[in-house]
Order: C-alpha cells, then sequence, then structure tokens
C-alpha cells in the first residue's frame, strides 16, 4: 500500500494535497488494501438505477462544514454513518449505533470485513433495526474477523426485549425510512447535507490514496486504479463538482424513523411516481 515511487512524487509534486508514510500500511499489498479497508462493493444495476431526488434550487454559501453546524451531533469517525439520526431528529435520537451488529448480523450476500452493498445495510436497518453501540460494541477491528451475530432475526420475533451482548440494560432498537439517491449535480448534494446532514457516498479508490494525509485529494496521473491516524483525523478532501473518481455519482441518504422531516419522505415518493409515469 506504501509505494515509495509515488510517495516520493506526492511530496516533491505541486498538487492540491500532500502524503504521508504509514507504518501501519508497510507490507500490505494493494490486494490487502481493497478487500480488507474498503468496506463498499459497487452497487448492482438495479440499485444504480434508483430515482434521483431533485432538490429545490437554494442559495449557497462558499464554504459550509457539518462539524461547525451541528458539534454535538457529528460522532467520532468509526461512527460517520449515525450523523443524520441525531441531525433529523433534532437530538432526541444522538446515539452511536452498531457496527458491529451490521457487520455480523446483516449477512444476506454480504462479506463482512472484505465488504459490503449500501442498500443491504439500510434494509437490515429499515426491517429490523440496530441497536446501540454501548449496547452491541465493535470488536472486530480487534480481533480482524467478524464475530458471529449476537442479535439473531428470531430474537425480534419474540416479542420480548432484545438482550444486549454487553450486558447494557438499554436495547432499544432504532430503525430508518427507506434510503433514497440523491441528484448527481453538485448543488443538490450540497444542499442535501446542509439540510439534512452528512450523506453516504461511493468513489473510485486508487492506490495513492492509501498514501493521503491533508488537503484537497485528485489522483495522481500515474496511480492506478481508516482510522483517525489517517488524513484529516480520519477524514479527506476531494475535489468537487467534477464527479471526481466518480464520488458524485452515487449518493444516498435516509432519515430515522423518529424524525419530524418524515413528512418529506412522503413528497418525494410522489416524485418517485411521477418519473417513473414520465
Amino acid at each position: 500500500l506504501i509505494q515509495e515511487n509515488l510517495l516520493l512524487e506526492i511530496q516533491k509534486g505541486r498538487y492540491t494535497w500532500t502524503g504521508r508514510n504509514y507504518s501501519k500500511f508497510w507490507g500490505q499489498t494493494l490486494e490487502d488494501g481493497v478487500r480488507y479497508r474498503l468496506g463498499t462493493l459497487f452497487p448492482e444495476r438495479s440499485v444504480q438505477n434508483m430515482n434521483q431526488i431533485i432538490v429545490k434550487p437554494r442559495e449557497l454559501p462558499t464554504r459550509f462544514d457539518a462539524r461547525e453546524k451541528w458539534p454535538d451531533f457529528i460522532h467520532p469517525v468509526q461512527d460517520q454513518g449515525n450523523y443524520r439520526l441525531a441531525i433529523i431528529t433534532d437530538g432526541r435520537l444522538n446515539t452511536p449505533l452498531s457496527a458491529q451488529q451490521l457487520l455480523s448480523c446483516n449477512q444476506h450476500r454480504q462479506k463482512g470485513c472484505e465488504g459490503g452493498y449500501l442498500d443491504r445495510a439500510w434494509w437490515y436497518i429499515r426491517k429490523l433495526g440496530v441497536v446501540s453501540e454501548e449496547c452491541y460494541p465493535y470488536v472486530s477491528g480487534q480481533l480482524g474477523r467478524p464475530e458471529p451475530c449476537r442479535i439473531q432475526k428470531s430474537d425480534y420475533r419474540t416479542g420480548r426485549p432484545l438482550r444486549c451482548p454487553s450486558g447494557h440494560p438499554n436495547a432499544q432498537i432504532y430503525r430508518m425510512t427507506p434510503s433514497y439517491r440523491v441528484s448527481s449535480k453538485e448543488e443538490d448534494i450540497m444542499s442535501e447535507i446542509m439540510t439534512n446532514g452528512p450523506v453516504q457516498a461511493t468513489f473510485l479508490v486508487h492506490d495513492d490514496f492509501f498514501m493521503y494525509s491533508s488537503g484537497i485529494y485528485q489522483r495522481l496521473p500515474m496511480s492506478s486504479g481508516r482510522a483517525q491516524d489517517w488524513g484529516e483525523n480520519g477524514t479527506f478532501r476531494i475535489l468537487r463538482g467534477e464527479n471526481h473518481c466518480e464520488i458524485e455519482s452515487f449518493v444516498i441518504g435516509a432519515w430515522g424513523k423518529d424524525s419530524k422531516a418524515r413528512h418529506r419522505l412522503l413528497k418525494i415518493r410522489k416524485q418517485r411516481k411521477h418519473l417513473r409515469a414520465a
């Protein structure tokens, strides 16, 4: 994953981003990086054909950072999938959700630590729901493998309260509305983030990305095609408005079941029906 020739080019070149040598990546091949450090498998064609939601035009600022607008709702990097739950419920649900439950229990055509599909993860959260991180803590990062599921589907059907694998007393189940696809237009994605919080997007990862440290990422011409000690405290910035590495080609959002904004979902469904009819 650490290629000295690429790293040297990044460090000496005049690019919009900088790179660094991550010792934890030494000895790992590009195949290892693709298999174990890139969590999303390319969506199937039927999922890619989801109708895009067109956002009503609005005035956009020159700069926006969700961490500044919602400082109390943005959780650490490993919990990034939970941000919107706090934002769209006005802070009523500000609980980090269990990534381990999704990894271990959402097994239908998923690949555990070797990756998974966005739509199947959202289906699991919508149909069954997940518990909190406190209830079902993440351990696969230490074990290097997904542990056996400790909350089975049959547990949901008993009518009795779930039991937390950690022994925590609160086994509340959190569910989401059906996910929806945001338009690939730059302005629509920006408006969605400003209104409802961070979205989920896929992009093509090139080998130079593993050496990213800071700045606005753009793949190097010679490149082929995370934790808080990587990048900018576990995050990165990338060129926007040009679908760089296809990051604007497939963007997903969803709302929590407790959201005040759920009435918008009905409007979106009507838009979908209208688009299909057209």
